[in-house]
């Protein structure tokens, strides 16, 4: 794959809560003069995110009830219309991963229903959170977050004991239980070979705080997302 075609599949990623104004600045900065797919950033930074990439083609992306998920629906559904407002293109979700370790499917499906609803058509991804869910608990996270209408399915939020990192073995499970939503992977994607073995196996969008490197064929080995 061309380096340049890659950045255009890549969400450059900073959610960590002690990053700076000045830190979000250069983030974007960077995102920009790679042409990378958006910025993941947290809600705070969005309207300065918008400053900053007026005029590019690099969309807003955030999350909302992350990384936990027990927010309840209507806290969710808030915090969703608040993240539009102010400018998000596309929006990432932590579903309520209790639920479905509670025998409660059903439930789990209408509070992403509802989600779907209120996105008005802008594209949501549904946090997995792989880590805590065995095989068949896996299977019925992202087929039931694919028929509530999500864009995209994510392997996990890439952080905390269910935000296991992104495999080739996680996207290829994903693709072959999805028939029409995208996968987003993430969590630990920090060197150019694996992007490419998980584009491969059929991710759609990695998200990753090791862009820059990824794109320059090169890895990092520094901690973050």
């Amino acid at each position: 794959m061309e380096l340049f075609g890659l950045a255009g599949r890549i969400q450059y990623t900073n959610v960590a809560a002690d990053a700076s104004e000045s830190t979000i600045r250069k983030h974007c900065t960077v995102a920009a003069a790679n042409k990378f797919q958006a910025v993941m950033i947290q809600p705070c930074w969005i309207p300065l995110a918008q400053e900053i990439l007026r005029g590019t083609r690099v969309h807003i992306a955030t999350a909302v009830a992350f990384p936990l998920g027990g927010e309840t629906t209507a806290m969710k559904i808030a915090l969703l219309r608040e993240v539009i407002r102010l400018g998000a293109d596309e929006v990432d979700f932590q579903p309520n991963i209790g639920y479905l370790k509670s025998g409660m499917p059903a439930r789990f499906r209408a509070e992403i229903a509802a989600l779907v609803e209120a996105a008005e058509g802008r594209p949501l991804k549904s946090m997995s959170e792989f880590g805590y869910l065995n095989e068949q608990e896996r299977i019925l996270c992202i087929t039931l977050a694919e028929e509530a209408g999500v864009a995209f399915v994510k392997n996990s939020s890439g952080v905390g004991p269910g935000g296991s990192a992104a495999t080739v073995e996680d996207i290829r499970f994903m693709k072959a239980h999805l028939s029409r939503a995208r996968i987003k992977a993430s969590g630990k994607v920090r060197t150019y070979q694996q992007a490419i073995d998980l584009l491969d196996a059929g991710a759609d969008l990695l998200g990753t705080s090791a862009a820059p490197e990824i794109v320059r064929g090169r890895g990092s080995d520094r901690g973050g997302y």
